[in-house]
């Protein structure tokens, strides 16, 4: 027997309970891409067009409208090599084997608190979505605090905003767009989005374990004013913002409180953030520049069980600048530099029992603590980035690119030299060898990690060394090929204390009194990506993608070696699409990928103090695969132009040929003596419209 609704309970809460806390750490994030460096190659959005340093991906229109995706600009990264998703829909992608926590985000030069709802979907509408870049190794020295990818997102400027009024409803989620010209030089747009399956999950989640106390929901805003002045330069007050929550309880004869009792009394959680930002920029054809300054707000809260509670709240304050200029120095290329610089206030309170927790642990139950950890303060980081990039044309057919990036972060004290290399060269008329190298480091998103009541305060940066080469090959006139390997090697990952039972030889207190966490696992991922990209005609475009890949993780504490959770060897996209006539366009998506790794659970024991109570005994960390996932999404657009308004529909089919994926398993009863299979959703549709006046 299987059951479905384990994966909407997954993809609700994991954004939000991330013990003891998570307030993402002061990003240094931003747009770096200038309009005017987009170039489009057939059907290709390169960045930059003086050194193009990502990888060739389709248009972002053409991502934003794969099948499946659900007109999400991010969420349909998953159709592109290297970007895999956790169980079910969880929130955040993993990067070329590694963890989501290991990436940043950048949205029209401005940080975000985060990009990914609790359902899986992102924050950014599919209306304001210019373009994006992944970057998925060895980025460029503007990007930093990221040892996994980059995602570099763009919005439209309000004066490009091509209708007045955008209303769009769905399943789903139902939102509204409005925005214009002000004057000659002034326009502006506010959008606003809401979930609407908070009217109706209720009935559909039929469960005696538990009953929602508060429905999940979520809501994000996006909003520009826009200012052209006549030499040029434009100046943009930027808004965003989003807000996620949620609240359990679960029965008190339930799984759940039978196998973890602190449990009982349910769970309750909420995040929000609220970002403002002011940018500055011009770009004369020679020389360039982007400034802002913004301050973000976060706020994150949950309550868990009973007397087990977080709130933080984070306010950080920032500077960021980018400048370009042409230049004839050693060679004809374009010198880039700029800074960033930034403070965030943490301020922070709370008490709960729990025993540390990371990735790596099987099982983080409550009722594993060994102790009652509980304080309240304030942490102050204060994070300072200069970066230098030279761009050389040393040929007609040759472009290097190389360039550092200086760090200093006052809170752990560590400085960091980082070097950045990109090369490009054209061996042929239609045949390109790339090759990048890059040094990398971020501190920990998890404050509770680091602050001293919860965590470590001597923790240190992780770091990551990437190598990617590769090649680009025209194969014939709508036909791209392109194939890179890569390796990644990782250090001083943070993981938790290990459990009691690794420390015989320690009393309690002592146990208590090592570090919660600690820099004390290192890892690597290698594989080989490629992607056919194909523009048959006007009507038909499409791709197919290849990826190969091995990730594994090393905890030194417990000498444990294992492959790592996001670890997929193969993944296999194949999206295509037709233009049927003037109104209607099909698509089709076929996802193929190998299937998710579990930790086994070999049995329980009775615990020797809480009657009643069994502990789980698991075997080696994620050495059970799960059986392959694959799926098939259809999608329909149709299009009616009334008058001077444009209505669009559009129909997906999810799982057309209802595969029965499985994603992980639950355990029943006390003593976890039945288990059941956890499937991703079944043949579903969706449907919404759109109305454009």
């Amino acid at each position: 027997m299987t059951d479905h609704r384990p994966v909407v309970f997954n993809a609700l809460f994991s954004g939000l309970l991330l013990l003891p806390f998570t307030v993402s750490a002061a990003e240094t994030s931003g747009s770096e891409v200038p309009q005017d460096d987009i170039v489009e190659m057939e059907t290709m959005v390169v960045t930059s067009s003086a050194m193009p340093e990502a990888p060739l991906t389709p248009q972002a229109d053409r991502v934003i409208s794969v099948p499946g995706a659900g007109n999400d600009p991010l969420r349909a990264l998953e159709s592109l090599p290297g970007v895999v998703f956790g169980p079910g829909r969880q929130a955040a992608p993993a990067i070329r084997g590694s963890s989501p926590q290991e990436n940043t985000y950048y949205l029209d030069f401005l940080p975000v608190g985060y990009l990914f709802h609790v359902d899986g979907s992102s924050i950014l509408s599919d209306e304001l979505t210019q373009n994006f870049t992944l970057y998925n190794a060895a980025f460029p020295s503007r990007y930093n605090k990221a040892t996994g990818g980059v995602i570099d997102s763009e919005s439209i400027s309000a004066d490009q905003l091509e209708n007045n009024a955008v209303i769009d409803l769905s399943l789903l989620r139902a939102g509204v767009l409005v925005g214009g010209d002000i004057s000659n030089d002034q326009a502006f747009y506010l959008s606003g989005r809401m979930s609407l399956f908070q009217y109706y999950l209720e009935n559909l989640v039929d469960d005696d374990d538990f009953e929602f106390t508060t429905v999940p929901e979520f809501y994000d805003y996006q909003g520009q004013w826009q200012k052209r002045f006549s030499n040029g330069a434009e100046l943009s007050l930027q808004l965003t913002g989003a807000r996620d929550k949620a609240g359990l309880l679960f029965d008190e004869d339930s799984d759940q409180v039978q196998q973890d009792p602190a449990l009982a009394g349910g769970i309750d959680a909420e995040q929000y953030y609220n970002q403002q930002g002011l940018l500055l920029e011009n770009d004369d054809g020679k020389r360039s520049y982007r400034a802002g300054l913004y301050h973000l707000e976060e706020t994150f809260g949950y309550r868990i069980g009973t007397g087990n509670t977080i709130n933080a709240n984070s306010h950080t304050y920032g500077i960021r600048s980018r400048f370009d200029r042409e230049t004839t120095l050693l060679a004809r290329g374009i010198f880039t530099w700029g800074f960033d610089i930034s403070e965030q206030r943490i301020d922070y309170a709370g008490a709960f029992s729990a025993p540390p927790c990371d990735e790596f642990r099987s099982d983080c139950r409550l009722s594993d603590a060994t102790e009652t950890v509980s304080g309240d303060g304030m942490v102050v980081l204060r994070d300072y980035n200069l970066f230098i990039n030279r761009n050389l044309q040393l040929s007609e057919g040759w472009q290097f690119s190389f360039g550092p990036l200086v760090s200093y972060n006052d809170y752990t004290g560590n400085s960091f030299l980082e070097p950045r290399i990109n090369n490009r060269l054209s061996l042929s008329d239609r045949l390109v060898w790339t090759a990048a190298y890059g040094r990398h480091h971020a501190i920990t998103g998890n404050p509770g990690q680091y602050v001293a009541e919860f965590g470590n305060p001597d923790l240190d940066e992780t770091r990551a060394i990437h190598y990617a080469t590769g090649f680009e090959y025209q194969l014939q006139d709508g036909l791209m090929l392109t194939s890179e390997v890569y390796y990644k090697k990782l250090f001083d990952i943070v993981v938790a204390r290990p459990a009691e039972e690794n420390y015989p030889g320690l009393s309690d207190a002592e146990y208590n009194d090592l570090p919660r966490y600690s820099n004390s696992a290192e890892g690597r991922a290698y594989g080989l990506e490629t992607l056919l990209y194909a523009t048959f005609s006007p009507r038909w475009y499409g791709w197919a993608s290849l990826a190969l890949s091995h990730s594994e993780r090393e905890n030194r504490l417990t000498g444990e070696s294992f492959t790592y959770e996001y670890d997929k060897p193969v993944v296999i996209n194949l999206v295509g699409s037709y233009q049927w006539n003037e109104h209607w366009r099909l698509g089709l998506r076929w996802r193929y990928q190998s299937g998710q790794l579990i930790t086994p659970l070999e049995g329980a024991v009775p615990d020797a103090d809480v009657p009643g109570l069994y502990n789980p005994v698991y075997g080696s960390p994620f050495s059970v695969r799960l059986p392959d996932y694959h799926k098939l999404d259809f999608r329909a657009d149709r299009r009616f132009n009334l008058s001077r308004n444009e209505l669009d529909l559009y129909l997906e089919i999810l799982n057309l040929y209802n595969h029965e994926n499985v994603v992980g398993y639950t355990y029943e009863n006390a003593d976890y003596s039945g288990k059941e299979e956890v499937n991703d959703l079944p043949l579903m549709l969706s449907l919404g419209v759109k109305a454009r006046f």
